[in-house]
């Protein structure tokens, strides 16, 4: 029991070493960490999957297949996600969102100056 329980603290004490090593490069410098934006290749392949099941999810609808529709959805909006947080510059922008955030900041700003009696300079 006491060899066992010797084991997993051990194995706890490793969790972290393990992850900072691949984390970090050899030299303890973080540049080796591979960024968040995707190669244009493997952009340009989602963007054709993409265009592939929004047909074949059209193509279902058509023929009145609803469980093939739900699959073909369901994949497209994964391929979407996918998208999303690989490729930030393929994404089209959602003016209304950005409407939305550019009036929640101004009335964040205006509150902050109402409430701090204009002590915070806006």
């Amino acid at each position: 029991m006491k060899v066992w329980l010797a084991v997993a603290a051990g194995a706890l004490l490793l969790v972290p070493g393990i992850a900072s090593a691949q984390l970090f490069g050899e030299d303890g410098s973080s540049k080796s960490v591979r960024s968040v934006n995707a190669h244009p290749a493997e952009c340009a392949r989602l963007a054709r999957k993409i265009d592939h099941f929004a047909m074949m999810t059209a193509r279902a609808e058509a023929l009145e297949n609803e469980l093939w529709s739900a699959r073909m959805q369901d994949q497209l909006e994964l391929l979407q996600g996918m998208q999303a947080a690989r490729c930030p510059d393929d994404v089209p922008v959602d003016s209304g969102a950005e409407a939305f955030k550019f009036l929640v900041k101004l009335a964040a700003k205006a509150a902050l100056t109402y409430f701090t009696f204009g002590a915070a300079g806006f």
